[in-house]
């Protein structure tokens, strides 16, 4: 009889692995075939870059291609030169990125018309340009953009197109910016590599076997490459810092308040505390300074959403030279980074104290607690949330050790734990982190909340206007590494728990722009010179 029992139950559950295997191998065929027609469009779009580049000449094209951010916007407010030049000469420096990098996901077509429609109102000698007149921007894929998707790397979300524009889109446009470009995320955007089954893998500019960081290694990929001179990324646990620190270029995380996130769909819907955060990034902290001075001019951005506080550019306390008690730290007591990315942080503390500031040893607490917190308020619902949109995707190959733990049930998990943290303490202390019930998930909020508590109390006691610390623990890493060293995001991740803002420096970018990066409003930022 119990032979009998056991002999069905068997046969019950091969059954059902059968018909889930079949209906899952019957739905890769379909999903592969939409790869197929999405790829097919974005080669479109490739196409359609190339034949509008060609019709700039050469000299032109290469002249305005040589010139600063500062240079180029001058020139499009004198007139000297045109909108529509400007957007083919991008057009062509991200062909030229995209080739080397796979950075690109589509052209924005309407790029072409919207610069000639600036240059015919600009005809008007009463007509005043905006402040970004002509700049073409280019824009991670996430950022709603009207009339493309917002895929973040799911099959499933291809030929879905955004609607409406976001809201900082929509004041980008109204300031003159226009998009000509979407980069490149990884699948889920939860990871600091960059690869998707939509779009492929995004190399790193000067190693095609390394990873341009994540999630928005598009980004920085693109604008490493020449291929942007400005673009707009985001940030839930380092995904503009980290991709910033691999390719050497300058990126800014506002606290997650400063921007709207109006119709804006994250990596996980409904996930309080750990906000994403847009943000800038270029080659030069200038750059990101100049945007930011501009969209921050006014309260537009408030008038469009009533949860952004009405909070405008201080360009007192920006050129303020009054000198700042600055923490710092080579390691945070749970992942200490390669001896480079500490030699950065200290040749950075040199720099400072040559500049007069002081500059004092500090340690944020209980950082092992802290990424604990993180992961459990990032993912909500234990990864259910992410596990069943894989589960009806093509699932990267790159994502899969990050795919196995959200599949394992979260009591399995705590119970290895103890066995796995004896050889493997980081993964051990991990594998606690996703959550068992609302209750505990509620207990995780308090603790959140408390911590931001403990750690302005800490600053404000000690009277730190700031912190100097790693971005990371690695300088760019092979494609594969990123989903097997999740631990390493503990110095970027805890800014976002604590929602303090935080930017990115690279080693030709000095610290003359300090005051920006290190204001006295106890905004913590975690810089890094990149090697």
């Amino acid at each position: 009889m119990i032979l009998l029992l056991l002999t069905t139950v068997l046969a019950l559950a091969a059954a059902y692995f059968y018909r889930f295997w079949s209906v899952r191998e019957k739905r890769q065929v379909e999903l592969r075939k939409i790869v197929e027609r999405k790829r097919a469009e974005r080669a479109e779009s490739v196409k359609f870059a190339k034949q509008s580049a060609e019709k700039l000449d050469v000299e032109t094209r290469n002249k305005i291609a040589s010139l600063e951010y500062s240079e180029l916007k001058e020139g499009l407010q004198s007139g000297t030169i045109s909108c529509i030049d400007a957007v083919r000469t991008y057009y062509f420096k991200a062909i030229q990125a995209n080739e080397k990098t796979n950075s690109v996901c589509m052209f924005v077509k309407e790029a072409e018309q919207w610069a000639m429609e600036w240059d015919e109102k600009a005809k008007d000698p009463e007509f005043k340009k905006p402040p970004m007149f002509g700049l073409p921007m280019s824009l991670k894929e996430c950022v709603p953009l009207q009339g493309y998707d917002q895929t973040r790397g799911f099959v499933q979300d291809t030929f879905h197109p955004t609607e409406t524009d976001a809201v900082l889109v929509q004041q980008l446009k109204k300031l003159g910016a226009i998009p000509y470009v979407q980069t490149n995320v990884p699948q889920s955007l939860l990871s600091y590599n960059c690869s998707n089954p939509v779009f492929g893998t995004t190399n790193h500019p000067m190693d095609k076997s390394r990873t341009s960081g994540g999630s928005s290694g598009g980004e920085s990929a693109l604008i490493s490459a020449d291929g942007s001179i400005l673009g707009i990324g985001g940030d839930v646990g380092g995904s503009i810092r980290i991709p910033c620190a691999y390719t050497g270029t300058t990126g800014i995380k506002p606290s997650h308040l400063r921007f709207s996130h109006r119709g804006v769909c994250g990596s996980v819907p409904g996930r309080p505390l750990i906000n994403s955060n847009d943000g800038p990034m270029s080659t030069r902290v200038e750059t990101n300074v100049d945007f930011l001075r501009t969209v921050w001019a006014d309260t537009w951005i408030t008038e469009q959403d009533p949860y952004v506080p009405p909070v405008t550019w201080n360009e007192e306390a920006y050129k303020s030279d009054k000198k700042l008690k600055i923490g710092y730290y080579t390691d945070d007591g749970w992942f200490t980074p390669t001896p480079v990315c500490q030699r950065a942080v200290m040749e950075a503390k040199q720099i400072l104290e040559d500049a007069g500031h002081t500059l004092v040893p500090f340690r944020p607490p209980r950082v092992p607690e802290v990424l604990i917190m993180f992961l459990r308020a990032v993912c909500v619902d234990a990864g259910k949330f992410l596990s069943n949109k894989l589960m009806n995707d093509i699932i990267d190959p790159l994502l899969y050790t990050q795919v196995v733990l959200w599949m394992v049930p979260v009591r399995v998990q705590r119970f290895l734990a103890s066995f796995i943290r004896v050889f493997f303490p980081r993964l051990g202390n991990l594998m606690n982190a996703m959550t068992l019930s609302t209750v505990e998930l509620r207990n995780t909020y308090a603790d959140i909340e408390a911590y931001r508590s403990e750690m302005a109390a800490l600053m404000i006691d000690q009277k730190i206007d700031a912190l100097l610390c790693p971005v990371t623990v690695t300088p760019a890493l092979p494609h594969v590494a990123p989903s097997k060293l999740f631990a390493g995001t503990s110095y970027t991740g805890i800014f976002n728990l604590l929602d303090y803002a935080a930017g990115k420096l690279s080693k030709h970018n000095p610290f003359n722009s300090y005051p920006f990066l290190f204001s006295r409003i106890r905004q913590c930022y975690s810089c890094h010179e990149t090697r």
